[in-house]
């Protein structure tokens, strides 16, 4: 496919190799230590190599690939201090929040949110992990809405496929139970207006509950890459 088109046509070219890239990695079609070559890439996607190239110098930013200098590229490992460093970040952008948006909530942003708890649940119910993940995802971004904050919607989309990625490697460690006592506390304080217990809800579930399950997934070697160098 030739690039005829101008920036937005170059872009959204880039923007659909990242995003099917993306989600190979995320689901283990393309597993950690997978060479990743742009002409191979481009072929796949029935594109050219310049977007491949744009989509994996964004996957690089996020963690996603390695790209070793006049060597080769491939699927990153997936790093368990960097994933507990994800669910830090992502956590504290999201207590930040609530800060600033429980005094003011108004009665549609609480049935917003509740649709958006709603959907979190659905994924329990189906021990969907990847459902879960982009339903966490929607409501941690939900309240940046709200709040108006475009910076903490951004680094949470950042964060979201390193944790996505691991929730799939490690859906066997996966503690639904806690989980699920996660999102109906979470939705119970969101709709009472309690800004303290919604806070301290999610300082539970980002201390201890998220924590745990990294735990579970190193000792069950999950996350141990599938392909040699």
């Amino acid at each position: 496919m030739a690039l005829s088109g101008g920036p937005l046509e170059r872009r959204s070219m880039s923007d659909e190799a990242y995003n099917r890239l993306q989600d190979a990695i995320i689901s283990g079609e393309l597993r950690p230590g997978e060479r990743l070559r742009d002409y191979e890439l481009a072929e796949r996607l029935g594109t050219s190599k310049t977007p491949i190239r744009h989509a994996l110098d964004r996957l690089a930013d996020h963690g996603l690939v390695e790209m070793q200098r006049n060597r080769y590229t491939r699927v990153a490992p997936i790093d368990l201090n960097q994933v507990r460093n994800a669910v830090d970040l992502f956590g504290d952008i999201w207590i930040g929040s609530v800060r600033h948006v429980m005094p003011l909530i108004q009665d549609d942003d609480l049935a917003y949110l509740a649709e958006l708890a709603d959907e979190m649940s659905a994924a329990i119910k189906s021990r969907d992990v990847a459902g879960f993940g982009v339903a966490l995802r929607g409501t941690a971004t939900g309240f940046a809405r709200i709040e108006g904050n475009a910076s903490r919607a951004v680094i949470i989309e950042r964060l979201g496929p390193q944790i996505r990625r691991f929730g799939q490697h490690a859906r066997d460690a996966f503690d639904w139970e806690g989980v699920g006592g996660f999102v109906d506390s979470l939705r119970s304080a969101i709709l009472e207006r309690d800004a303290v217990e919604t806070r301290a809800v999610l300082v539970t579930f980002f201390d201890e509950v998220l924590p745990a399950i990294i735990d579970r997934a190193e000792e069950q070697e999950l996350t141990r890459p599938e392909i040699g160098d």
